[in-house]
């Protein structure tokens, strides 16, 4: 076990990043004395972490042309390289040409999806571009921190000198050359840069004296940012505790600290370090009955400092339960996901005697046990499925042996594909949401407008409701966003972080690609005899005027919603009750409100939520005349009678739809009201 507390000095190792750029040092368990982000310069082949040709121990950033030649183009919340959100951001101020991929493949310093392309500049007109002098900076940088750059860019099959000068100012300036030509493990490093009084450090390229190419092309392929912070003491707050736990369940262990970050997290099992567990909380997955006693301890680190925790204990108790039904859903009309309680025996569970559905009125044709949980059974249906229904199993076992009550039943209702909700996450191809653990969603499948969104006549095709059941429903893009902006907030409790934090956003003035971007897209094959809802929500962190985007939607009639983006976090906006048109379309235009005071009147939208509508139960004229009393009114219910307002309530049969009128009766009392 590493110390319980004080320096980690003993621990050191060099980082694998390679060698001839500036390593950082790291901790035993991962943690290290600079926090290193590592930024891939490129066109589509991006570096990742992964299996070679990408990175397997670090996390990247990547600027590709969809960024790195747009003028005031941001990467927003880099990552470092254990793939840790933060609060720097990059952002273009003077664009790059194009990418070169001719570079290196067979360079130690960086993977090869890094070392094998570049962004590039040049001085003479070349790709219908002259003069270009690529610039960018780091924003968000802490004015305490001291940080290193160290740059690396390769361009092979040439003869001539294509010497790279990087200028880096920060509160002060330095510089630093490189000759890419050629070149394969040579990377070059200016060291202990403070940011200026906004936090900033600014990086220029331009051609050095001995650049002899005839265009001047000047290159950055990889750049690696290694910062210091100041680092304090960790205390833990919270200790990992002992806990008991049924066999072959999982063990969930928590901790939580204070003190100055970034933390390393590193857990272990029975003292020995436990791979890839650096998070605040380890899982195991399936305790069994052999790991009784097991103790798990955690060690948490900054940059500097480190503490141990107390060891927890894991009991595990033997499974003398049966499984339980806990839920049965129908989401497609032609299948039954079937929940239990625990895992199951694979052979049971498999077998498709051991259910029926609508006691047999309902053909099974198939079943699938989840192999991931266990926990999970699709029936497959040889009819279509609608209303309530009602699950019964027999004969199915636990991993252990444990039979199922005989006739175990559950019921559950067939919610029809036009009665869930679309989610669309529109931003970065690179952060697409998905079905999945945070940052992504644990609950909802998602539909990604990404490099459609800044498309003329982009479609993103096939929509999935939330639950994933396939549509007919279609996205056609109109008129085209700008470009994405990924500025906006990772704390949301409306949405993820993965949908949250990035938006396609337009502009009136010139920014970008261009000025008079007033995004509109339609919504193709919907049910032109229902009525829908549409969510609105984007965010734009960090600014200081007003950024109010209005959205207009139109079918057979319209709507109109405004959501303002400028530091939102929570606030969404909602246009109800359109009904699409004939052809089954809804269109959607985005526009800035007279209350957006910005300088390029920025709009932006980062999730949309589609949805049926359905109208509130209430009475909307109650009126007596002619001897009768009308009733009408609004929603799906149940109309009720009784004599006094305390009841005793009974329905009106056979159930009447609005509108509805029944004779006055003379000294009689009558009260009415509806229920769902």
């Amino acid at each position: 076990m590493p110390p319980a507390s004080g320096g980690w000095s003993g621990w050191l190792r060099r980082s694998a990043l390679g060698a001839g750029c500036a390593a950082a040092l790291m901790l035993t368990g991962g943690a290290a004395i600079a926090q290193t982000y590592l930024i891939d310069f490129g066109g589509v082949v991006g570096t990742s972490r992964g299996p070679v040709p990408n990175d397997p121990d670090h996390a990247w950033n990547n600027v590709n042309t969809t960024v790195g030649v747009i003028a005031n183009s941001v990467l927003a919340n880099l990552v470092d390289t254990y793939n840790s959100t933060s609060s720097v951001s990059l952002v273009i101020i003077d664009p790059f040409n194009d990418v070169n991929d001719n570079g290196t493949r067979f360079s130690t310093l960086y993977p090869e999806n890094a070392t094998r392309d570049s962004l590039y500049g040049n001085t003479e007109s070349f790709n219908g571009k002259a003069n270009i002098f690529p610039k960018f900076k780091l924003t968000g940088l802490d004015a305490a921190t001291k940080y290193t750059f160290t740059f690396f860019a390769s361009r092979m099959s040439v003869s001539d000198n294509r010497e790279t000068e990087y200028t880096v100012t920060g509160a002060t300036t330095e510089t630093a050359v490189l000759n890419v030509a050629g070149n394969e493990e040579v990377a070059v490093t200016v060291s202990e840069m403070s940011p200026d009084t906004a936090g900033e450090i600014s990086i220029a390229l331009a051609p050095s004296v001995n650049n002899n190419n005839a265009n001047h092309f000047t290159y950055l392929g990889v750049l690696q940012v290694d910062a210091v912070p100041p680092q304090a003491p960790l205390n833990f707050t919270r200790q990992p505790a002992s806990q008991t736990v049924v066999q072959l369940n999982s063990a969930t262990f928590e901790c939580a600290v204070s003190g100055p970050a970034p933390y390393f997290v590193q857990w272990y099992e029975n003292g020995n370090p436990i791979y890839n567990a650096h998070d605040f909380t380890y899982t195991v997955p399936v305790a069994d009955l052999s790991m009784d006693g097991y103790t798990y301890s955690v060690t948490v680190s900054n940059l500097v400092y480190g503490v141990a925790s107390t060891n927890a204990v894991l009991h595990v108790s033997n499974d003398n339960l049966p499984p339980v039904l806990v839920g049965a859903a129908c989401y497609d009309g032609q299948t039954v996901i079937v929940t239990f309680n625990e895992a199951l025996d694979w052979t049971t569970a498999s077998d498709m005697s051991h259910y029926t559905v609508n006691s047999g009125a309902v053909t099974l044709t198939s079943v699938l046990l989840d192999a991931e949980t266990g926990k999970t059974v699709t029936l497959y249906l040889g009819e279509s499925l609608s209303g309530n229904f009602t699950v019964t199993v027999n004969g199915i076992k636990d991993v252990v042996g444990n039979t199922i009550a005989p006739n175990s039943s559950i019921t559950g209702t067939a919610v029809a594909i036009e009665d869930q909700d679309l989610l669309f996450d529109f931003g970065a191809g690179g952060s697409p949401t998905q079905f999945g653990p945070a940052p992504d969603d644990p609950v909802n499948y998602w539909n990604n407008v990404t490099s459609a969104g800044i498309t003329e006549g982009g479609e993103v095709l096939d929509l999935v409701t939330v639950h994933n059941a396939p549509t007919p429903i279609g996205l056609v893009m109109i008129a085209r966003f700008n470009g994405v902006n990924e500025n906006g907030t990772l704390n949301s409790t409306l949405f993820p972080a993965a949908a949250t934090r990035d938006s396609l956003f337009g502009n009136t003035e010139a920014f970008g690609s261009g000025a008079n971007f007033f995004p509109q897209f339609k919504l193709t094959g919907l049910n032109p005899s229902r009525q829908y809802s549409l969510s609105f929500y984007a965010s734009r962190m960090g600014v200081g005027d007003n950024r109010e985007t209005g959205y207009t939607v139109e079918g057979s009639n319209t709507g109109f919603a405004a959501l303002n983006a400028a530091n939102n976090v929570n606030n969404l906006t909602t246009v109800t009750g359109i009904s699409p048109t004939a052809a089954g379309e809804i269109t959607v235009s985005i526009a800035p409100t007279p209350n957006n005071n910005n300088a390029n009147h920025f709009t932006y939208l980062g999730v949309m939520r589609l949805g049926p509508y359905v109208a509130p139960l209430a009475f909307t004229t109650v009126q007596v005349s002619g001897g009768k009393v009308h009733l009408s009114w609004t929603g799906t219910g149940q109309l009720e009678r009784a004599t006094s307002v305390n009841g005793e309530w009974t329905p009106v049969l056979p159930a009447p739809a609005s509108p509805y009128e029944e004779d006055v009766v003379a000294g009689e009392s009558r009260f009415f009201r509806l229920k769902q």
